[in-house]
C-alpha cells in the first residue's frame, strides 16, 4: 500500500533523535544552574574567596552548559558512530518500510529486518518530517520520512491512518522532537 525508502545518514538521525534542548522541561533547570554557578563564579572572584569556591562556580557553570546543550546531542551522534560501525561496516544503511493492510515490513540494506504488528502501535504521530508509529511510551517506532514516500504519498497515508486505524491515537510528535 505504502512504501517509504530511505538512507540512514548522521543530519536524519540527528533530526530524529536529538531533541530540541530549549524545548526540554529539564533546560529550565540547567539554566537555573547555569545562573547560579556564573553568579557564584563571578562573587567568590569579586570577594577574594578561596579558589575551591571559584572552581565550584565555574564546575557548576560548565556542567550546566554540557547537560543542558551537548549532551543529547553527543550521545545520539555516538549511537550513531557506533551503530554505523558494528553494523554497517562504517557506512550509511538503507531503511525501507512497506506499510500494508495486515503489518508494517521493515527491511534494512534490502534485506527483510522486522515485521511489526498493528497491535503493537500506540499511538500515530506527526512532525514537520517524518510520521513516528510509536510502539511503546519511549522514543521507539517505526519512522517514515515524509519526503521519501516512493509509493503513495504523505497526505494519502495520514488519510489511510486515520481512516482505517481509528484506534491507534493521532497527534503530534513531543515538541522537542518536531524538526
Amino acid at each position: 500500500m505504502f512504501v517509504n525508502e530511505y538512507v540512514m545518514d548522521r543530519r536524519r538521525y540527528d533530526k530524529w533523535a536529538t531533541p530540541k534542548f530549549w524545548k526540554l522541561p529539564i533546560f529550565y533547570v540547567w539554566c537555573f544552574i547555569f545562573v547560579a554557578g556564573v553568579f557564584g563564579w563571578v562573587y567568590f572572584k569579586i570577594v577574594d574567596a578561596p579558589a575551591r569556591w571559584q572552581t565550584i562556580g565555574a564546575f557548576l557553570t560548565f556542567v550546566a552548559v554540557y547537560r543542558g546543550v551537548f549532551f543529547r546531542w553527543m550521545h545520539a551522534d555516538k549511537t550513531f558512530r557506533l551503530t554505523r560501525a558494528n553494523y554497517f561496516n562504517g557506512k550509511d544503511w538503507t531503511c525501507k518500510t512497506i506499510v500494508g493492510d495486515r503489518n508494517i515490513s521493515l527491511y534494512v540494506n534490502g534485506k527483510a529486518n522486522n515485521k511489526v504488528e498493528w497491535t503493537d502501535i500506540l499511538r500515530f504521530e506527526e512532525a514537520k518530517s517524518f510520521f513516528k508509529l510509536a510502539t511503546d511510551e519511549y522514543n521507539e517506532g517505526v519512522m517514515l520520512d515524509k519526503s521519501c514516500f516512493t509509493e503513495g504519498d504523505t497526505d494519502s497515508f495520514r488519510q489511510w491512518m486515520l481512516d482505517n486505524h481509528p484506534e491507534i491515537k493521532y497527534g503530534p510528535v513531543a515538541p522537542p522532537f518536531n524538526k
